[in-house]
């Protein structure tokens, strides 16, 4: 016999797992591939590297899933 009652809470907790990640899967989506990335490390920096290619995909997907700003 199955128990709702934990199934449909086991549901929600799973849904609120997914919702509370959402910015990490629009961050992923939104970096450039790791070559790009180790190439402008490589030609400027890690301090160019963060504030041109880090810093503004989490400055528009913050962890707070406020979304694009």
């Amino acid at each position: 016999m199955i128990n709702w009652k934990f199934f449909k809470e086991k549901v929600k907790r799973l849904q609120k797992e997914s919702d509370d990640a959402a910015y990490a899967r629009h961050r992923k989506s939104e970096y450039p591939d790791w070559r790009t990335q180790l190439n402008k490390i490589y030609d400027d920096g890690v301090t160019k590297w963060k504030a041109e290619m880090i810093d503004p995909v989490k400055a528009k997907w913050p962890k707070d899933n406020s979304g694009p700003k």
